[in-house]
């Protein structure tokens, strides 16, 4: 039986897709499980930075696990059945996609909607809807292109190619590429340097982004300036221009 093992470290939050004997298939169950495990951690204010990887060095997810797919046809195109996919791009605490192998369907999905993803050397991305007879969903036409070309989208949409760890690092769909082994390491790393900062103001950025990315450029220059507002009479740009006043490292609340 698969599951979502879920690891603490202070603020990091790491999620592990776990299901090796099916390369980290997702069942029904485990989707439900990262549900639940997205809606906690974004509840929990002491959580500032997400993790999501798979177990082992083959995969971080194939997609659903297809045979059960099968005997439940319409949970395909459901999209409440598929929300936890998705759930990452509405959140507020930043999520970094750490992929360590195949991230296709489901697992491809779940990468495009989280704010980063840093990979291993073996890692490989498809998108084999058309392959299978499904519309590609939940980002893969509406988001993907706001993170690749979109003649590039549309390429691996339409022939449901691979597109391997250098390709999607040259194309800028992936921040790092490190040996094998290492991604989560590198995420971790990655985490570290992002709750250092202020959590308000990450936050910010992210809502400011999806603005952006759903209702363009003019709506996200308004959000820019009357946030800013906001956020410079919060104590967090108190004590981060003290901090940089006094040589120290700021310490937020």
């Amino acid at each position: 039986m698969g599951a979502i093992e879920v690891d603490r470290d202070g603020p990091v939050l790491t999620l592990t897709i776990s299901n090796e004997a099916k390369r980290n298939a997702f069942t029904h169950d485990m989707t439900e499980a990262l549900g639940e495990s997205l809606r906690d951690a974004e509840a929990d204010r002491s959580v500032r930075c997400i993790i999501i990887t798979g177990a082992g060095d083959v995969a971080f997810s194939s997609g659903h696990d297809l045979r059960e797919m099968l005997a439940a046809r319409d949970g395909a195109s459901d999209r409440t059945a598929n929300d936890p996919f998705v759930a990452p791009a509405r959140m507020t605490t930043p999520t970094i996609a750490a992929i360590n192998g195949y991230a296709y369907a489901a697992g491809f999905i779940l990468a495009l909607n989280c704010d980063m993803r840093v990979c291993a050397q073996n890692a490989s991305f498809a998108a084999p809807g058309a392959r299978i007879g499904l519309l590609p969903v939940a980002g893969q036409i509406s988001r993907l292109p706001s993170l690749l070309p979109r003649a590039i989208v549309h390429e691996l949409l339409v022939t449901c190619r691979e597109m391997k760890a250098e390709e999607a690092y040259r194309l800028g769909f992936v921040s790092q590429v490190v040996p094998n082994g290492q991604c989560l390491a590198a995420a971790k790393t990655l985490a570290g340097q992002i709750i250092s900062n202020s959590s308000d103001v990450i936050a910010a950025i992210k809502t400011g982004l999806e603005i952006l990315h759903e209702r363009g450029a003019q709506s996200a220059v308004e959000f820019e300036w009357q946030d800013s507002r906001r956020l410079q009479a919060g104590p967090h740009a108190e004590e981060g221009m003290r901090a940089f006043l006094e040589k120290r490292r700021p310490v937020f609340a």
